[in-house]
């Protein structure tokens, strides 16, 4: 169950304070890699977040190109913004964590739409 550790909560946090932190323009991709490696360390062993951690994974491989594929990038953005919002909306969601993930998901959303 997500948002069942402090790791996870740490990075959903720290994730949250690049985004507000910076403009939402200036995250640059070594930032991105940086937080994708908390989130794969976090998420690490759980079996039901597999193909999350597939796609972190992708991502984070395509920032560390030399020529990041941009469209490929808003893909990988916008299922984790998908992914994102189902687990705020499921079954486990609980307090704070669930607005957290529901403004992280915002957040990627945005992002992605302006690369």
């Amino acid at each position: 169950m997500m948002g069942s550790n402090i790791l996870e909560e740490r990075m959903l946090q720290d994730t949250l304070g690049v985004f507000r932190d910076d403009s939402q323009s200036s995250v640059t991709p070594a930032q991105g890699v940086m937080l994708i490696d908390g989130w794969l360390q976090a998420l690490q062993g759980d079996p039901n977040l597999e193909q999350l951690e597939a796609e972190l994974t992708e991502l984070r491989n395509e920032l560390q190109s030399g020529q990041p594929n941009e469209q490929r990038v808003r893909e990988l953005m916008l299922s984790l913004a998908d992914k994102t919002q189902a687990v705020a909306e499921g079954p486990n969601a609980e307090g704070t964590w669930t607005g957290g993930l529901e403004s992280l998901s915002k957040i990627l959303r945005n992002f992605s739409n302006k690369l």
